[in-house]
């Protein structure tokens, strides 16, 4: 294997270094530098939040991000072991589920495993990628006891991520993949589905010696998987590391239109009227047009560089009546342009992106666009309909009652003319 330059596997404990590739991604920030973003997996042990992972994915950074859904935060290591290649970090964010050590009983060979991580970052799903497969050994590479080894599938991006047994309980934290490609230029063969992880006993000596508080949980049922992907993926966060030494990321030249100095304050718009003064329930095509020039897209941020197609996180702002359900939004390719062309034919391309805004919320839109995308206008927008006030049945009571006598009791005030002139309306209603 030819590491890249501090590549994660020197700090591997020998035995794993030797044939084992870790798996934390080395993403260039820009493709004409060497410096790098590491990002890995981890999960929480506790409500505190206290989020155990790999001693790779974390060694030497300058800032830590946990990423949890929508929601991020930084994070401050703790607590490391580059021997067992464990760490624990400690968060402000909030992570929905913790996740328990296995107690008992004790793993065979051939138990189902299933491993749960955030692999390939910027090409694969945001929301997580899980897989399946069983403890294929007892031991790591060279009977190496601290690890097992297993046949769930693991990519760069999967270090530091739980490995769980059947019942949602974890028996290990994953590590490493075996080097196919260096295997195969040794031995003339491509090796299949050799991964390790850290057995969970050795995770349970490390919290308790870093005074660490976790669960315990005896397997005694068999959960469906989908179930098990549920709790993992409550419990698991990605983890992003600035290694110490790199300068801050440059911004993008990805601009957007129009283009802003500052945030404006939100004033929200009069919503839309017939011409009773009537809210109008679901916005015309007109009117759809007209509203879409109210969604702004404020700023186009590229958290993956490097990654094709590229990844994109669009900031986009509400300032219509109606909440938003989608958008579509065109772009062009180089940083000459200076305006959002009329018409669509203009545009290299165009995507249409959910969006779930409220009047005056705003939200990050996330999708791949060309890698040459560099100024994004919004074309279009599809709004969901206006919310009828509820009606108040007290109140209408006395509306019809004003109603009632507009017309009859009126009719006296006017100007009275010669006695003969006045004609009543119906026999008796006339003035009295």
């Amino acid at each position: 294997m030819s590491p890249c330059p501090r590549h994660p596997s020197a700090w591997l404990p020998p035995t794993l270094a030797a044939l084992a590739l870790a798996l934390s991604p080395w993403a260039p920030l820009h493709a004409q530098t060497t410096t790098t973003i590491r990002t890995g997996t981890g999960f929480a042990v506790t409500h505190a939040t206290h989020v155990v992972t790999n001693a790779h994915v974390v060694e030497q950074c300058r800032s830590l991000r946990v990423f949890s859904g929508t929601q991020q935060a930084s994070a401050r290591l703790v607590a490391q072991d580059p021997e067992l290649d464990l760490a624990v970090l400690q968060t402000s964010l909030a992570v929905p589920k913790t996740i328990a050590v296995r107690s008992g009983p004790a793993l065979r060979l051939g138990d189902s495993v299933i491993a749960f991580g955030f692999p390939l970052t910027g090409s694969l799903s945001q929301g997580g990628n899980l897989t399946t497969g069983n403890v294929s050994a007892l031991a790591g590479l060279r009977d190496d006891p601290k690890y097992i080894q297993m046949t769930a599938p693991v990519q760069p991006g999967n270090s530091g991520g739980p490995l769980l047994d059947a019942g949602g309980n974890l028996v290990g934290v994953i590590t490493a993949k075996l080097d196919a490609l260096a295997i195969a230029k040794r031995t003339g063969d491509i090796p299949q589905n050799v991964n390790f992880a850290v057995k969970g006993p050795v995770l349970e000596t490390f919290l308790q010696t870093n005074q660490i508080p976790y669960d315990v949980a005896v397997t005694d049922a068999q959960l469906a998987v989908a179930d098990v992907a549920d709790m993992a993926k409550q419990a698991a966060v990605r983890i992003e590391c600035r290694p110490s030494g790199s300068p801050a990321a440059q911004p993008d030249t990805v601009r957007v239109s129009p283009e802003i100095e500052s945030p404006q304050p939100y004033y929200p718009a009069p919503a839309p009227a017939d011409t009773l003064g009537r809210p109008v329930p679901v916005p015309s095509d007109a009117v759809e047009e007209q509203m879409a020039q109210q969604i702004q897209l404020t700023e186009v941020r590229t958290p993956y560089p490097g990654t094709v197609p590229a990844m994109r996180e669009l900031q986009v702002v509400n300032r219509s009546a109606f909440s938003v359900l989608q958008v579509t939004v065109g772009w062009l390719e180089g940083s000459s342009a200076r305006h959002c062309p009329a018409s669509r034919s203009a545009y290299r391309g165009t995507k249409d992106l959910y969006a779930s805004l409220k009047p005056g919320q705003s939200g990050t839109l996330t999708g791949e666009f060309s890698e040459q995308a560099k100024y994004f206008c919004i074309l279009a927008a599809q709004f969901l309909p206006a919310a009828r006030p509820r009606e108040q049945p007290k109140a209408e009571a006395p509306a019809a009652a004003a109603e009632k006598p507009v017309a009859k009791p009126e009719e006296p005030a006017a100007p009275a003319g010669p006695a003969e002139t006045v004609t009543p309306a119906e026999p008796g209603d006339g003035p009295k």
